[in-house]
């Protein structure tokens, strides 16, 4: 079935690749260089039925990989070209030859995408007149257009195509915030234009919550292919001010479909206290570089999905935490602190300098029946942790099923694939039992051996290996040692099965 191809403009704020270009069927999709040499450019468009496509770098090509690997995508180069074909969504990085990486989103197309006018829709543009060229502050218009929407019982805010200078905007009950692709609601460039929501101890940096529910609100949603941009490596090095980029707090119901969220400067999205939250065919794009850009961090919350989703950033793309009131960025929010419970990472791409999928470090409040599964880990340092470092409440059943491990390269606290620890931090410990690991592919183990490490006071307990495939094998591992884990104390297994045994 011939595709059905949509792409997105390159919003003037952003400049296109010099490295590569792509084309989808011979449609040009344009590329865009994100932040620095350090970092990747990215390449976003929908789709569906079947395309080709056609990447053209600015060398020829000697080498190549498309990641994950687990997906065994064959392309084929010639000259400068690689070529390759696709028939589902899927979120690729491409690396040729010591060129920095090219992400590939390949989006399913939308649905339910709303017209631009018409009974229920608030047009921030022809309605509220905000600034669609980033040449003025947008912020009154499009919260205005919130606003009235919600006044209303609920409505669509449609922002167009264009760019949008922000300061702290304010979602509220039955209002659907919708970004069209092109469209970027862009941080500005002076901290005076937020209010001061946070003090962040370890840099000592103000920060504020760019985009925020109302408290005690609910069926919120942010949907579209547009970009939320924190400029959070402007703000950082040149006004110390950080911000967490979207906040669903104290709010129930809410969900996130189709967006970039993108350099927030701090932890990006972080849905805080809060319930029933779905992030689906979301695009964290953080910094490599910046320390504590978190991704995407689900904090105080129940029952949340996050699937089909990338992440990247240098510190962890998907990890769940607990806090207490005495924490600095917590001492703001709304309501007392909760447990975390029945959260859902499923069909997730992480690439990180740090951990990959997390729980941990902050234990303040139980963690409880966490799962990461159909996970894709491209480069990290510990590609899975569970690092009880703060609070006394247990972390407990955690299951890690189904995740394909490539690169364990990096060097903060590692590089080691498995990272099962509890750390006497001087803040209190606390217990983490109940943990499964179950068919997990270990391309690569890391330099160092991986832990699993329990305290006098607390074992790790009841830890299940089941299926753990080491480097390149297909018989998988029976032994903590064939597993590369050797940095051990304090805890007890349940069992290490094999595929035999389970059959």
């Amino acid at each position: 079935m011939p595709a059905t191809i949509e792409t997105y403009s390159v919003p003037s704020i952003y400049s296109e690749s010099t490295y590569y270009s792509v084309k989808a069927d011979q449609i040009g999709v344009p590329v865009i260089s994100f932040l620095t040499d350090r970092d990747y450019d990215y390449a976003h468009f929908s789709f569906s039925g079947e395309t080709t496509i056609t990447i053209t770098v600015c060398e020829p090509i000697d080498t190549y990989s498309i990641s994950p690997l687990a997906f065994e995508m064959q392309g084929t180069a010639e000259g400068n070209t690689l070529t390759f074909n696709m028939a589902e969504s899927r979120y690729l990085i491409v690396k040729i030859n010591n060129l920095k990486e090219l992400v590939l989103i390949a989006d399913p197309l939308e649905v339910n995408v709303p017209p631009a006018s018409g009974n229920g829709i608030y047009h921030v543009v022809t309605d509220y007149n905000a600034d669609c060229t980033g040449k003025s502050l947008a912020t009154h218009a499009i919260q205005e257009a919130i606003n009235s929407a919600s006044s209303a019982g609920g409505g669509i805010v449609y922002v167009p195509e264009g760019v949008y200078l922000i300061g702290n905007l304010t979602l509220k009950s039955h209002v659907t915030l919708y970004l069209q692709g092109g469209a970027v609601l862009r941080a500005t460039d002076q901290k005076e234009d937020y209010t001061v929501d946070f003090h962040k101890d370890s840099l000592n940096y103000d920060g504020t919550w760019l985009i925020q529910t109302e408290p005690n609100s609910t069926h919120i949603a942010i949907t579209g292919r547009g970009t939320i941009d924190g400029n959070g490596s402007w703000l950082r090095a040149n006004q110390n001010f950080v911000s967490n980029l979207i906040v669903p707090i104290a709010t129930s119901n809410f969900t996130i479909d189709g967006i970039i969220g993108r350099d927030a400067g701090l932890w990006a999205l972080i849905p805080t206290r809060s319930n029933h939250v779905k992030i689906a065919n979301y695009k964290g794009f953080q910094s490599l570089v910046d320390y504590e850009d978190d991704a995407i961090d689900i904090v105080e919350s129940q029952h949340v999905r996050v699937i089909h989703t990338i992440a990247i950033s240098e510190d962890d793309p998907f990890s769940t935490k607990t806090w207490n009131e005495a924490t600095d960025i917590a001492k703001n929010w709304p309501g007392t602190p909760q447990v975390l419970e029945d959260v859902v990472f499923d069909d997730c791409v992480a690439w990180t300098c740090c951990a990959a999928f997390k729980v941990g470090m902050g234990v303040e409040q139980a963690q409880r029946h966490v799962v990461f599964k159909n996970g894709y880990v491209y480069q990290a340092s510990r590609a899975i942790a569970i690092h009880h470092r703060f609070g006394t409440f247990p972390a407990e059943y955690i299951t890690f099923e189904n995740i394909d491990i490539e690169q364990v390269i990096h060097h903060r606290n590692g590089p080691f694939w498995l990272h099962l620890e509890i750390e006497d931090s001087g803040r209190g410990i606390g217990p983490v039992n109940h943990v499964i690991l179950k068919n997990i592919n270990v391309r690569d183990q890391g330099r160092l051996p991986s832990m699993l490490r329990g305290t006098d006071s607390f074992l790790i307990e009841n830890v299940t290996f089941e299926q753990i495939y080491m480097n390149g094998s297909t018989k998988p591992a029976a032994s903590l040692e064939e597993m590369n884990i050797r940095n051990l104390a304090r805890y007890s297994l349940n069992e290490i099965r094999s595929m035999n045994e389970v059959l």
